[in-house]
């Protein structure tokens, strides 16, 4: 797809897989998103935590929750409906 979303991390569903509430687009993305997606996690990049790999849900919410993050899209599951990203956390853009 190669499209790309940011917003607030709301909740993490497994120890790969979180809730993010969609506030940012970008301009040229091809598909429509939801409000809420779920987001499986393929490649993460968080630059507080550079060495961080997939380990437990828990892990996964202290490193992510209530944090913005940007999605590039690689593909829509089929069978789970959720969007498959590389993940990128950063800090809010300003106003938010």
């Amino acid at each position: 797809m190669g499209d790309g979303i940011g917003g607030p991390v709301i909740g993490c569903l497994s120890n790969n897989t979180f809730e993010l509430l969609v506030t940012h687009f970008r301009k040229d993305n091809k598909e429509e998103y939801a409000r809420k997606e779920r987001i499986i996690i393929a490649k993460i990049d968080n630059p507080d935590e550079p060495q961080y790999q997939e380990t437990t849900q828990t892990d996964l919410e202290m490193a992510l929750k209530g944090k913005f993050v940007s999605c590039n899209v690689q593909y829509r599951d089929i069978k789970t409906d959720a969007l498959v990203c590389n993940v990128f956390v950063q800090k809010p853009p300003e106003g938010f």
